[in-house]
């Protein structure tokens, strides 16, 4: 298994290592999150670089563009480099085609993340984990602090982007993220309806009158006292997951199918994770591979995608039932 680190054992290694060469990279499809995270560790580990496994999300090329210097982000892992960094990820089956190439290495591999702790196996794998913060930035944040004396507008903006990406409109939050959040608007030199008006996720008007068709379409139940609300999305399953808590359901799962492959999203009106003891990130880490893909995430929100199209009805069943038995408790 790869070996769990603590606090200071990871700011002994990035202070004693600042001057090495790092690959910084994170998982399929970098987020906000995870970008953020890779950006604001970069400009600490000055000698490194980025490099995404496949792409990143229309909302990091957005948070990218606003900050005052260009961020390069390649696509390739380097031979000359002296170790890897990996932001909110927590095994290489999330690192696209990096994984299999990461997993193979013999050069330091140290994990930092919020989810649950790494099942990667290896003696040069560390990991850096901790759900007490509500996001990747949130724990990148800490260790800056530590390690500099202050925080750059551009780390600012970039950790903040990050850190309020992963709030889900504020329900994933924990007393010091609030704190982190203040604390950044200053570094960033703005105020918080400014950097809303830049950063929040624009979704087109088009895509969210298609989720709010899929909500109207949905089956619904009353559990208990809960309601759980689930269909099929016509675009993108998370917005329609996220629409249907917006407007008062306390559990949601969707899925959309496409010609490469089926993917689902589920959320949780917070704080029903910590209350029923759900925790998403783990019932879509267990359904991933029935999809013959990956899953994870937050104890509220999460997500598994695969190419096994004839699967999704077995995922979707389990994932229903882990609900329904929470639900009911």
């Amino acid at each position: 298994m790869a070996r769990r680190i603590g606090t200071r054992e990871v700011l002994e290694f990035l202070e004693s290592h600042r001057e090495e060469r790092f690959l910084i990279t994170f998982h399929s499809m970098g987020d906000r999150d995870s970008v953020g995270s890779a950006v604001a560790l970069k400009e600490y580990l000055t000698n490194s670089l980025i490099a995404t496994p496949d792409f990143i999300t229309s909302t990091s090329k957005r948070m990218l563009a606003q900050l005052s210097g260009k961020v390069e982000i390649g696509n390739k892992i380097p031979q000359d480099i002296y170790g890897i960094i990996i932001t909110d990820a927590n095994n290489s089956e999330a690192l696209g085609s990096f994984g299999p190439k990461i997993a193979k290495s013999k050069k330091p591999v140290l994990f930092i993340d919020h989810h649950l702790e790494s099942t990667s196996a290896g003696q040069n794998l560390m990991v850096f984990n901790d759900e007490g913060y509500n996001s990747t930035a949130s724990l990148v944040y800490g260790l800056l602090r530590e390690l500099q004396p202050s925080i750059s507008s551009d780390q600012a903006i970039a950790l903040l982007s990050g850190i309020i990406a992963d709030s889900f409109e504020f329900h994933n939050m924990y007393p010091q993220t609030f704190r982190q959040i203040s604390e950044l608007l200053k570094y960033a030199k703005v105020e918080y309806p400014d950097f809303m008006a830049q950063f929040a996720e624009k979704v087109p008007a088009y895509n969210r009158k298609q989720s709010i068709a899929d909500v109207c379409a949905a089956h619904t139940e009353i559990i208990g006292d809960y309601l759980l609300m689930y269909g099929r999305a016509t675009i993108h399953a998370n917005i329609s997951a996220e629409t249907a808590i917006n407007i008062g359901a306390d559990a949601a799962l969707f899925w959309h199918s496409s010609s490469e492959e089926v993917s689902l999203s589920t959320r949780l009106k917070s704080p029903l994770d910590r209350k029923l003891s759900i925790h998403l990130g783990k019932i879509m880490r267990e359904v991933g591979p029935i999809l013959g893909g990956n899953g994870g995430g937050h104890p509220a929100a999460a997500g598994a995608y695969g190419p096994n199209k004839r699967m999704a009805q077995k995922a979707i069943d389990k994932i229903l039932k882990e609900l329904r038995d929470k639900l009911s408790q």
